[in-house]
């Protein structure tokens, strides 16, 4: 139902865990630039460390100078391990080891514990926090153990960020889904009893609102139902007194038999009526033109020449679904009533209109009106104001009214006629 309580309550819920998993997107995403940002730092800092060494290379020839330099390097940066080693692989410079050791000693440094393979010039590879870098010039690679690498710590808290984020989203999805459940079992319930009663559903006060109006629907009910045995109770009263009445009339030869096979026929076409009415209606639906429906229904209804009949239709009103018998009896019945109501000349117009997603038929006539607290029972079986009436029309009306999900209303004052709207939706529900 357009507009209704239960579709906002699921676009907000639909809105609601949309804007949770934006938010995760977008905190991940700034957890990945922050990340981003410390490797770059890491990397700043070995690219500095190798430029402040190959100034050293072109300053110093002197070897215990260059050690002491290089020493004085790794204290400045906080590094756990620093080698510097030539295009071969032989150690320049070790920190963990003495300038004697490597003089005597002229090792390679075995870079495949760390790395798969060897950074090309300018670049940087990186295992947690270790790095190597490969110097231009003068060509050396450098190696170092950063103490305190800044992406390392970032990424352990990164890691325990992603797993936060997880089980937050997790936990959130099946408390959504289970809040959701819960909510809307009572909302699909309610909604689906109004629905199926005809209530029309209001954003506001939606529970409260659409309850009371169950209520008073069921209590109309309970009352149309105690008139119904009320009104078949005095009918056949009177027609099994009537009956009786003439029985003993035949007997003393005053009337003819033919007269009780008539009162008992006329009791067959009452039963035959509220049978009539009460069996649940199937709607054979087909593609129903307003148009056409609205002639063959004032064709049907003979309005007689001191009824002057309008129709205007505004705008292209477009085909929809429904059972075109159906539609035909309620319009019919809708402009009997209105011609009945009509004494001496009059009018009737029908505005035919669409908007949103129904379509508004609207039939005011001239007649003599109905007093404003008649409208809500005048939709209810067996309520009438005439004298030969079964009050069976308009509730007739409002039953295929409420069979293709639509619903009728009346707008009406004593002596200045009366309105009646009919709402067709054009998207049938099934």
């Amino acid at each position: 139902m357009k507009g209704s309580y239960p579709r906002n309550i699921s676009l907000i819920s639909v809105v609601f865990i949309v804007l949770i998993l934006f938010l995760a997107l977008v905190n991940l995403y700034i957890s990945m630039q922050f990340r981003r940002e410390f490797a770059r730092y890491d990397h700043d800092k070995v690219r500095t460390i190798a430029a402040l060494c190959s100034d050293y290379f072109n300053r110093y020839d002197n070897r215990t100078r260059l050690y002491s330099m290089f020493k004085n390097t790794k204290s400045a940066f906080e590094l756990e391990h620093m080698v510097i080693a030539d295009t071969l692989g032989y150690r320049v410079y070790d920190s963990w080891k003495l300038p004697l050791e490597l003089s005597l000693s002229h090792s390679r440094v075995n870079f495949s514990a760390d790395f798969q393979r060897l950074p090309v010039p300018g670049e940087i590879l990186r295992n947690r926090n270790v790095y190597i870098y490969f110097n231009e010039d003068p060509p050396f690679y450098l190696y170092v153990s950063l103490l305190a690498s800044e992406v390392v710590t970032f990424d352990s808290l990164f890691r325990w960020h992603i797993v936060y984020i997880t089980i937050s989203l997790l936990f959130i999805g099946f408390l959504g889904i289970f809040l959701i459940r819960n909510l809307f079992m009572p909302m699909r319930y309610v909604s689906s009893v109004a629905r199926d009663m005809g209530i029309e559903m209001k954003k506001e006060d939606f529970v409260s609102a659409t309850f009371n109006e169950i209520f008073k629907t069921i209590k109309r009910k309970e009352e149309t139902l105690v008139e119904f045995s009320t009104y078949i109770a005095h009918e056949f009263r009177n027609s099994v007194g009537a009956i009786i009445g003439l029985a003993r009339l035949v007997e003393k030869g005053k009337k003819p038999a033919s007269a009780i096979v008539e009162e008992c026929q006329a009791m067959t076409d009452l039963i035959a009526k509220l049978l009539e009415y009460s069996k649940p209606l199937k709607a054979i639906s087909g593609s129903v033109d307003i148009q056409q429906l609205l002639d063959d229904a004032i064709q049907k209804a003979a309005i007689p020449d001191r009824i002057d009949v309008k129709k205007n239709v505004v705008g292209a009103v477009p085909s929809f679904v429904g059972d075109y018998e159906l539609l035909l009896a309620a319009l019919t019945n809708l402009f009997k009533n209105s011609v009945e109501a009509i004494h001496g000349k009059g009018s009737i117009d029908v505005d035919v209109a669409h908007e949103d997603d129904s379509i508004i038929i609207t039939v005011t006539d001239s007649g003599t009106g109905i007093d404003e607290e008649e409208f809500e029972r005048i939709f209810s079986p067996f309520h009438t104001q005439k004298a030969d009436g079964m009050g069976l029309g308009l509730a007739y009306v409002k039953k295929i009214m409420e069979l293709h999900n639509g619903r009728i209303s009346v707008a009406s004052k004593k002596g200045k006629g009366s309105t009646f709207t009919l709402y067709f939706p054009l998207k049938q529900k099934p």
